[in-house]
C-alpha cells in the first residue's frame, strides 16, 4: 500500500521459510541503520519529506509502531542519506478484525515514537502533507482489492481481505480528517 502511494519501501512478497509461508522483504542496498545523525541535519537526508509522508501513510493503515528503528538509509550524493521506511507489519487494517482494531488506534498513537518523534515534533509542518493526503484520497476500493486480494489468496489463513478493502478505502476518503487528528494530538 505504501508503494501504491509512492513512499520509498522495500519490496516484499509472500515467500516460504522451512515450509512456512512468511513475509519476504528485499534488502536496502547498502543499509544503513543507525540513521539519527543524518537526521539532526536538515540536509543529511534527500527525502526528509517522507518522514512526514510515512505519518500520512501509517495514519491510513492504522499503523502505531514507526520509530527510529523502521528506517533505513542508503548512500546519495555529498554525504547525504537516502531512507526506506520499514516494519509495516503492525498495521491494524491489514491484520485480523481490521474495523475494531484499526477504530481503536488513539490519533496521538499514529505520531512516530522515541527520538524519532521528539525529532519530528521540533521541525513538524503547521499542515499535514497535502500531496500524500492526495495520492491517498486517489485509490480506489477497486486498486485497494487488485493489491489485496493476490496476497491474501496465497495466505489460506487470511480471511478478512474484504474488510482490509473496506476498511482502507474508508480510511482513505477520511485520511485528511484523520491526518489532521494526529496533527492536532501531535
Amino acid at each position: 500500500m505504501a508503494t501504491e502511494v509512492g513512499l520509498r519501501v522495500p519490496g516484499a512478497a509472500v515467500s516460504s521459510f522451512n515450509g512456512q509461508l512468511c513475509a519476504g522483504v528485499e534488502e536496502v542496498e547498502h543499509p544503513i541503520r543507525g540513521v539519527a545523525p543524518w537526521l539532526v541535519n536538515a540536509n543529511g537526508v534527500v527525502n526528509r519529506n517522507d518522514l512526514y509522508a510515512v505519518i500520512a501513510v501509517d495514519t491510513w493503515l492504522a499503523n502505531d509502531d514507526r520509530n527510529m528503528g523502521s528506517l533505513v538509509g542508503s548512500p546519495a550524493d555529498n554525504g547525504r542519506i537516502l531512507l526506506s521506511m520499514i516494519d509495516f507489519e503492525k498495521s491494524k487494517t491489514l491484520g485480523r478484525n481490521p474495523t475494531v482494531t484499526s477504530a481503536q488506534v488513539e490519533p496521538r498513537r499514529l505520531w512516530p515514537t522515541g527520538e524519532l518523534g521528539t525529532l519530528l515534533k521540533e521541525t513538524k509542518p503547521l499542515v499535514p502533507p497535502i500531496e500524500m493526503i492526495q495520492r491517498i484520497q486517489s485509490v480506489t476500493r477497486q486498486r485497494i482489492g487488485a493489491i489485496i486480494r493476490p496476497v491474501a489468496d496465497e495466505l489460506p489463513f487470511v480471511d478478512w481481505s474484504d474488510n482490509s478493502i473496506d476498511v482502507l478505502a474508508k480510511r482513505a476518503e477520511r485520511i485528511r480528517a484523520l491526518l489532521e487528528e494526529v496533527w492536532r494530538a501531535n
